[in-house]
C-alpha cells in the first residue's frame, strides 16, 4: 500500500471480510465527506505509516510529557500504557507494525456510517453550537436520540490515535498539580481529545498525511492525561502476584480495579475504572519511579515471571480484555514485544 492510499475495510465487529482500497479523497470531495468518514480515513493512514519518523516523533511526546510532570509539585514519577508502549520495545526501540484490529475497528465505524448514510453527521453541528458549553462528552450526547449510539462523539474519537501518559503524584498534592498540568498543556499546545472532536480529527487528518509522507508532525496527537496518587500504584504493584495466583486457582480474569483522575475537558473521573492487571502485562512503562516504587515494581515483575512462564503470562494478559485484546495480539510484534518485555524481568 502506498502513502498516499488508504484502506476502506468494511467488516463486522466479530467476522473479517475482504479489505479493499481506493483512491484517496480529493479535496473537492473532502468538503462533502462526513467527518466520521474522515476519521477512519485518517486513522487507518496513520495506522498505515509506522515509518522511523512516527516512532522519533511519539518518543518526542513522551518526553516532553515525562519533562513537563517532572517538574511539577508532588512528582513521583511517571509512566506509559496502551500505543504505542505494547507495540515498542521497553526503550521504545524497534520497529512498529501495522495492527490489522485497529483496522477493523476503524472500518466497523465507517460501516456505521454508511449503513446508517450519514453524510454530514448532526454531532458535529450540535458540537460548534453547544462543545464549549457540555462539560463532558457523556451528559448530553448519551441519551441523544438524533443519532445512533455507534455514531455517538465518543465512539468516533476512541478511533482516533492518542497516547495515554500517566503521572504520580502524592496524593496531598493532587489538586494543585492538576492546574498546573492544565496551565502547562495550554502552553505546550497540547490536547485531549474530548475538548474539540472537530478540531481532533482535523489534526490527525493532517498528522497521519505528514507521517505518510515521512515528515515530522507540527502538532501532536490527543493526550489522555490521569494522575494516580503514590500510595494506590505501590499498592497496586504488591498485589498484581496475589491477583493472578486468585486467577489462577479458580479461573477468573485476574483484576485489580485503577481509578485515576484523568483529564478529558474537564479532571474526572471515568465511569468505570481500568483492569491495572491488564496493563501491568502489557504496557506499563515507568520513568523515574520514586521511593519504594522503582524497588517494588521490579520485585513484582521477577516474581510473577519466575512463577508463571510466559505463555501462562500470555494467558493472563488476554483474558483481562474483551475478544479484540486477543486480535489485537494476533499481531506477531505484538507478541515478541510481550516476550522480550518478560525475559527482561526474569533478569532483575
Amino acid at each position: 500500500m502506498t502513502n498516499s492510499s488508504y484502506a476502506v475495510h468494511l467488516s463486522t465487529a466479530t467476522k473479517y471480510t475482504r479489505l479493499k482500497t481506493a483512491k484517496p479523497i480529493s479535496a473537492k470531495r473532502k468538503e462533502k465527506t462526513s467527518p466520521v468518514l474522515t476519521a477512519v480515513e485518517a486513522s487507518n493512514t496513520y495506522e498505515y505509516a509506522n515509518n522511523e519518523t512516527k516512532r522519533k516523533y511519539l518518543i518526542q511526546i513522551i518526553m516532553l510529557y515525562n519533562n513537563i510532570v517532572s517538574e511539577l509539585e508532588g512528582y513521583k514519577g511517571s509512566f506509559g500504557t496502551g500505543y504505542p508502549f505494547y507495540a515498542l520495545r521497553s526503550d521504545l526501540t524497534g520497529e512498529l507494525p501495522i495492527i490489522q484490529e485497529q483496522i477493523r475497528y476503524n472500518n466497523e465505524l465507517a460501516l456505521a456510517a454508511i449503513q446508517s448514510k450519514c453524510t454530514s453527521w448532526e454531532c458535529a453541528r450540535c458540537l460548534k453550537v453547544n462543545g464549549d458549553k457540555m462539560a463532558d462528552l457523556k451528559t448530553i450526547c448519551k441519551p441523544c436520540q438524533k443519532i445512533n449510539d455507534s455514531l455517538k462523539p465518543r465512539k468516533v474519537i476512541n478511533r482516533l490515535p492518542d497516547m495515554d501518559l500517566w503521572m504520580v503524584c502524592d496524593e496531598d498534592k493532587i489538586d494543585k498539580t492538576k492546574i498546573q498540568l492544565i496551565s502547562e498543556f495550554k502552553k505546550n499546545n497540547m490536547r485531549t481529545s474530548d475538548v474539540d472532536p472537530i478540531h481532533t480529527i482535523k489534526d490527525i487528518n493532517k498528522i497521519a498525511r505528514s507521517l505518510a509522507n515521512n515528515q515530522m508532525p507540527k502538532i501532536m496527537v490527543p493526550i489522555d492525561t490521569h494522575i494516580i496518587d503514590y500510595q494506590t500504584l505501590l499498592s497496586l504493584v504488591e498485589q498484581v502476584p496475589e491477583a493472578l495466583k486468585k486467577a489462577s486457582m479458580d479461573g477468573t480474569i485476574p483484576s485489580l480495579d485503577i481509578w485515576p483522575i484523568s483529564y478529558r475537558k474537564n479532571w474526572q473521573h471515568d465511569d468505570q475504572p481500568y483492569n491495572f492487571v491488564h496493563d501491568f502485562l502489557s504496557s506499563m512503562t515507568p520513568y523515574n519511579f520514586e521511593g519504594n516504587l522503582r524497588e517494588q515494581l521490579e520485585r513484582t515483575r521477577s516474581i510473577i515471571s519466575k512463577l508463571y512462564t510466559i505463555e501462562q503470562l500470555y494467558n493472563f494478559l488476554i483474558r483481562t480484555g474483551p475478544a479484540s485484546v486477543l486480535r489485537r495480539h494476533e499481531t506477531p510484534v505484538l507478541k515478541k514485544r510481550f516476550e522480550e518485555r518478560v525475559t527482561e524481568w526474569k533478569s532483575l
